[in-house]
């Protein structure tokens, strides 16, 4: 919830100007981290323990809440310097991959616990 606090603020100190409505990017911000904590938690388990619809289900979730908000910034900006758009895109691609780095060795490390 920090890391959307902050989000949200860097949305209304730089974007705000663009036509990002802050109060739409905070709802859809603190809502997609929700549902980003709770699906990526239950894409481990299911991945843990192997089951591929669930992992799907959760996988979609998961992607939902991360990419919403980026989205929704993406496409409500008006006129932003393309650096705005690099930027944004390149800070979404690095996070993702930290998450998957992290979601791959949290399903590992649960995988190695089940079988201790």
């Amino acid at each position: 919830m920090l890391w959307a606090a902050l989000r949200i603020l860097a949305v209304d100190l730089w974007l705000v100007g663009y036509g990002v409505n802050i109060w739409w990017f905070a709802v859809i911000e603190l809502t997609s981290s929700v549902i980003y904590g709770l699906s990526s938690a239950r894409l481990v388990r299911a991945l843990t323990i192997r089951h591929r619809k669930d992992s799907a289900k959760w996988g979609a979730l998961t992607l939902i809440g991360y990419v919403l908000p980026d989205t929704y910034m993406l496409s409500a900006g008006r006129a932003m310097p393309v650096a705005t758009y690099a930027i944004v895109i390149s800070l979404a691609v690095f996070f993702a991959v930290i998450a998957l780095v992290r979601t791959r060795s949290s399903v590992v490390k649960a995988g190695r616990a089940k079988t201790a």
